[in-house]
């Protein structure tokens, strides 16, 4: 019985798959309402090794619109993965997130103009500590607006970098008929790396796509003003920007850090300009004599774990599991800090894209609402009756001058409904697909027989 359910199962996924690819519609001539989202991050901190990353994002919002609906977000803490790691039992039936007391991380904001509140607002928390984090703000409006934003974040790594005047934005808007835009940006008041010895001020990051009436698309960064070991340098345009952070990057190289620019990137659907990213990655001397530790200690890492394992009060509650999970903690820290790690701090970034195309119905059922108007009957065989053709879809038929009107059909003569009007739009406008639907289910419906088949024989021979 289960083989057989897995079979059933399979064809049905099976056909949805074979189902789903659907060409856009070629022509189209009505303003479709379509989507357009919008997204920007004041700063982003990650763990990277070998290209994969993992990381926390700090001031993070986002904005859509999708027909006549708007939903927006706004987060101080978007801990993305980690999230769901802290939930997670790590030994005696307690995860890492119950350490923090309830409240500690404030909640995000989310809104929608199709349920719940359209409205959200947050007061700023962490005041005076390390990370101060923003005020957050979402709204969304029924006519298919949204926004949302963060405002006042700050972050202090000590000797590293301090940033203060955070914020991001984003909006997302449908101006119903003729327009869909959508915009988002990230500032800093200022940012200083290295204690001081470079000093960035005004960075800003914005990016905007519009679509229908009008089209256009931009996106951006600028630096108001360097400073570079107590020395300014101009930033004024693109090559200027590129010599002070070459300046910048040979100043900081002793201590490890490094600054990345920003690159935009442009799609039919959509901008957006990338973060500017600081990486913290261990120097030479540094990472040799970690690899000289970590060769030593490694048989005592052994020896200690075999010697507190009969100290437990269950086998999910004892001293190992502990102490493994401070390895696990050496080991990230660890792959960090070796020759192809580092701790990424991607500073603002911005993304907007807007998108009008109209997808025909996979489905081509082609039966649509009939007008009543337009209904032809059909006779005992089955074939419609002489009549003339219908002037247009959806008017009442009409007879030419000398012709007889059409009588009616008896009163126990069968009637069925033809189509006669196709209606196959999506939620993003028209369009008709032919036999492909059709095809589809064909496919799919032997799949499932011949699965269905070849799983009673193998229960025959087993």
């Amino acid at each position: 019985m289960t083989g057989r359910r897995s079979s059933v199962l399979a064809g049905v996924l099976a056909f949805g798959i074979v189902t789903l690819p659907t060409a856009p519609v070629a022509a189209q001539t009505a303003f479709v309402p379509g989507t357009g989202t919008s997204s920007a991050g004041v700063a982003r901190v990650e763990l990277r090794s070998s290209g994969a990353a993992i990381g926390v994002g700090l001031g993070v919002v986002r904005s859509r619109f999708a027909g006549a609906q708007g939903n927006a977000e706004a987060a101080g803490v978007d801990l993305g993965m980690f999230d769901t790691v802290s939930k997670s039992p790590l030994a005696c039936g307690y995860s890492a997130g119950a350490a923090l007391p309830p409240g500690a991380m404030p909640g995000r904001v989310t809104v929608s103009s199709g349920d719940g509140a359209t409205e959200k607002r947050t007061a700023s928390a962490g005041t005076g500590g390390p990370l101060q984090l923003g005020s957050q703000y979402g709204a969304a409006a029924p006519d298919a607006s949204a926004a949302a934003g963060v405002d006042g974040l700050s972050l202090d790594l000590p000797g590293v970098a301090r940033l203060v005047g955070g914020t991001a934005s984003a909006t997302a808007k449908l101006v119903p008929g003729s327009q869909r835009q959508s915009a988002a940006d990230s500032s800093f008041a200022g940012l200083s790396l290295a204690g001081g010895l470079v000093q960035l001020g005004g960075l800003r990051w914005t990016a905007d796509h519009r679509s229908g009436a009008q089209s256009d698309a931009s996106a951006g960064f600028a630096i108001a003003s360097m400073t570079v070991a107590g020395r300014s340098l101009p930033t004024a345009d693109p090559g200027q920007l590129q010599a002070a952070i070459t300046a910048a990057n040979s100043t900081l190289a002793p201590v490890g850090l490094s600054l990345g620019l920003p690159e935009v990137t442009r799609g039919a659907d959509g901008v957006a300009v990338g973060p500017l990213r600081l990486s913290v990655a261990a120097t030479p001397a540094l990472r040799a004599a970690l690899a000289a530790t970590l060769i030593a200690v490694q048989p005592i890492r052994t020896q200690l774990l075999t010697f507190v394992t009969p100290l437990a009060v269950s086998p999910d509650c004892g001293m190992a599991k502990a102490l493994g999970f401070g390895y696990l903690l050496v080991d990230l820290a660890t792959l960090v800090l070796g020759d192809s790690g580092a701790v990424d701090l991607d500073l603002g970034g911005a993304r907007a894209g807007t998108d009008g195309t109209a997808y025909a119905n996979p489905f081509d059922s082609g039966y649509g609402r009939i007008p009543p108007a337009v209904v032809p009957s059909l006779d005992r065989a089955g074939a419609p009756p002489a009549s003339p053709a219908p002037s247009a879809v959806g008017r009442p038929l009409t007879v030419g001058p000398g012709a007889a009107a059409p009588a009616p059909p008896a009163a126990d003569t069968p009637v069925a409904l033809a189509p006669a009007a196709l209606s196959c739009r999506s939620s993003h406008g028209g369009g008709c697909t032919t036999t492909h639907g059709k095809l589809a289910a064909g496919l799919a419906l032997l799949l499932i027989v011949a699965l269905a088949a070849a799983d009673r024989l193998r229960c025959r021979i087993n």
